[in-house]
């Protein structure tokens, strides 16, 4: 019997098999007479049901939007709160953003952020705190069954943030980190370049920080920020999920029982003044074989009577695969790896109006003046009609995916409530791109884009482009340099200036003498390097290679395979196993820097008149008495030499350098020196970052003016 029910099921099998292979041949057979695509007729699009959302005041003046779900045993709640970085003085930027960090990380007043994390971790729940642009942000998401745990942090981390100094130490670290990166990445330097033309680059709407701003951050403007900001009644919560609305409101009201309302003085945003005018603009960045452009001028406000049908005309001009500037600039002209455009509006602020591409070099004015041409295009003549239906079908068809989930229903919500648009603000958005005609885009683009007035920044190699950019206009360079902090010295006296020079002399002399360090023109060392990292040491061969004055090469063993780092005639760049690279900006100055600092290079420049040379006392150095010299180069690079009082060998070197974390008060100290060629050298450095240790080098062998493959400073 089993037997026969098997046999029966592989018939089934095959049957099927066949089946599904038989029916689209019989398709295919009448594909000739298939209606075109063109010919397809489609229903209207149905009316979307919204839900009611329940709106509640506590008697703290907090705010509630409430809709039930009760598809998934799962609660959230997301709070905003009438704050931003807006707010934040220009000479602490980044105030709001570690705020609103550190407000979850540091904890509360009777909870580390650590054990935060592990009791959320129990309970697979999560707790989100940050601070944007023009609002600040929280939330929670948590089983139904422990919302009661849940409530209790978010109302604590709102309420009673601690803002411990190793969390508020990390948060800066991560913002120096990223200043340090941001001259990477191309588009990235272009989109934040032009935000600066168009709002003013000292605007809220186009600052952004520097390792200044952030270290004049205190623990007390943390605390601060957050007693001017955050009271019940400046905080509104969308809240969704699994709950019976009355139960909820009450379990809301009773963790934010003890959060007092006050007179909040939220000022208002600041203004935008615009100009429109046309510039020109060129930043350098060598070290790409490309162009990245950007163009455009100030956009609107969202409840600007003109939104809706800027929202078509944008479609047609820059949005996706079948606008115009991808049509003709990309695919019929093929001048660009990716084209794109955006009229944006925002709540409190105009957008801004952009088109860009990625181009090769030789083809950046001629992109440049396409671009600028289908800006013109949509203020002459009427858009056609496929070109008007594609446009709205688009935007149209994605609407649905607003309604998708009962959060983001409620949560948008809030946010018109939050700007003080009407609830039914995108309901109204759709009616009014529906009624949207070709004349109603041409009215649009006339009024609101003008191509004879747009900014301009290219970014790239200016002697790689097809023709300068000054064809286009007036050309401003845009010095993208990221500002570094000096070292502070004393002024300078003559007194401090010969008794410096005597002591730099004094220590050439004790290493070796000016004669015999004159005569080296290259060496070489190989030794260890023993790094600290989070997971512990770490030990890495390193062979590092020196023609005096200008070229180093550095080759280290790492794990996962050999790293070469090459500095030569001004231009840097390394090798992995995954081939040859520029070094990015944030790195190259640093690497240029080494050749300056490095001891025997140092002392065999000492009678250099380029040099600046000052006394700055006497210190405890490495457990001896050290006379102190400062010297500064041509670039600006300074380094605290730490001389024995007693024999002038440097024992150590200080300096104000690049860490992974941005930068950082360094220092080189220096042992077990040795005799090599009648030059004096340590054996032995260890360096130190910030007062933690970061490394430390141990040399095994070093030879001076030995023979050198010069292949190896050449770029494959």
């Amino acid at each position: 019997m089993r037997m026969k029910k098997s046999f029966l099921m592989m018939v089934l099998i095959f049957l099927s098999f066949e089946l599904c292979f038989f029916v689209p041949v019989c398709h295919g057979l009448n594909l000739g007479r298939q209606k075109s695509y063109k010919k397809l007729k489609f229903p209207a699009l149905g009316d979307i049901v919204v839900p009611d959302v329940e709106r509640v005041t506590l008697p703290n003046g907090m705010q509630l939007f409430l809709l039930e779900d009760h598809e998934l045993p799962l609660i959230s709640i997301s709070a905003r709160i009438r704050t931003g970085s807006v707010y934040e003085p220009a000479d602490k930027i980044g105030l709001a953003s570690i705020t609103g960090i550190v407000m979850r990380t540091g904890g509360t007043t009777s909870k580390t952020g650590d054990q935060i994390d592990e009791e959320l971790e129990q309970i697979a729940a999560s707790v989100e705190t940050g601070i944007g642009l023009n609002a600040g942000y929280a939330s929670v998401s948590v089983l139904k069954e422990d919302i009661d745990t849940g409530l209790a942090i978010l109302a604590d981390v709102l309420m009673n943030p601690a803002f411990r100094e190793d969390k508020i130490l990390l948060a800066k670290v991560q913002h120096r980190s990223a200043i340090a990166r941001r001259n990477d990445q191309v588009a990235q330097i272009a989109g934040r370049e032009f935000t600066k033309l168009i709002y003013g680059p000292d605007s809220a709407y186009a600052r952004h920080t520097e390792y200044a701003t952030i270290d004049n951050i205190s623990r007390d403007d943390l605390v601060a920020f957050h007693k001017k900001f955050y009271y019940p009644n400046n905080v509104m919560l969308a809240v969704c999920g699994d709950f019976d609305t009355k139960g909820i409101v009450e379990k809301i009201e009773k963790a934010f029982a003890d959060w007092e309302k006050t007179d909040v003085q939220v000022p208002a945003v600041p203004q935008v003044n615009y100009e429109f005018r046309s510039t020109v603009n060129q930043i350098h960045k060598d070290d790409i074989d490309q162009a990245c452009i950007r163009l455009g001028h100030i956009g609107c406000l969202m409840n600007d009577p003109d939104y809706f049908a800027l929202i078509v005309m944008n479609r047609i001009l820059g949005g996706g695969f079948t606008s115009r500037l991808f049509r003709n600039v990309r695919s019929r002209e093929g001048l660009a790896y990716s084209v794109f455009g955006n009229y944006s509006a925002d709540f409190d602020h105009p957008g801004v109006f952009y088109v860009g591409c990625q181009t090769k070099s030789q083809s950046t004015v001629h992109a440049a003046r396409a671009m600028v041409e289908e800006v013109k295009k949509m203020t002459e003549e009427e858009v056609t009609d496929e070109e008007l239906a594609i446009a709205k079908e688009a935007y149209l068809n994605s609407f649905v995916f607003n309604f998708d989930s009962k959060g983001k229903i409620v949560n948008r919500l809030l946010g018109y409530e939050y700007f003080g648009y009407p609830p039914d603000f995108l309901q109204k958005t759709k009616t009014n791109v529906e009624k949207v005609t070709k004349a109603d885009v041409l009215r649009v683009a006339r009024k609101h884009l003008q191509p004879d007035k747009v900014q301009i920044v290219a970014v790239g190699r200016p002697q790689d482009f097809d023709e300068p950019l000054s064809v286009l206009g007036a050309v401003t360079e845009i010095d993208i340099t990221i500002p570094t902090p000096k070292e502070e010295l004393p002024a300078a006296t003559d007194e401090t200036i010969t008794r410096g020079r005597e002591l730099l002399a004094k220590a050439v002399t004790a290493c070796g003498g000016a004669e015999a360090f004159a005569a080296i023109n290259n060496y070489v060392i190989k030794g260890d390097i023993t790094m600290t990292t989070p997971q512990g040491d770490m030990q890495v061969p390193v062979i590092t290679t020196f023609i005096l004055p200008d070229k180093l090469q550095q080759v280290l063993d790492l794990p996962m395979g050999q790293l070469k780092q090459v500095v030569s005639q001004g231009e840097v760049w390394m090798v992995t196993p995954q081939g040859s690279m520029d070094v990015p900006e944030s790195q190259r100055k640093e690497m240029k820097a080494r050749l300056f600092r490095d001891f025997v290079n140092l002392l065999r420049m000492s009678d250099s008149k380029e040099l600046s040379v000052q006394y700055l006392g006497k210190e405890q150095a490495a457990g001896a008495e050290a006379e102190i010299i400062s010297v500064t180069d041509a670039n600006d690079n300074t380094v605290k030499l730490f001389l024995d009082a007693k024999t002038f060998i440097p024992l150590k070197q200080a300096y104000k350098g690049m860490t992974m974390a941005g930068p950082g008060e360094l220092e080189e100290i220096y042992s077990d020196v040795r005799d090599i060629s009648g030059i004096k050298v340590p054996f032995s450095t260890l360096v130190n970052a910030n007062g933690s240790k970061q490394g430390e080098l141990k040399v095994s062998d070093a030879k001076f003016n030995t023979e050198i493959d010069l292949s190896i400073f050449q770029k494959q």
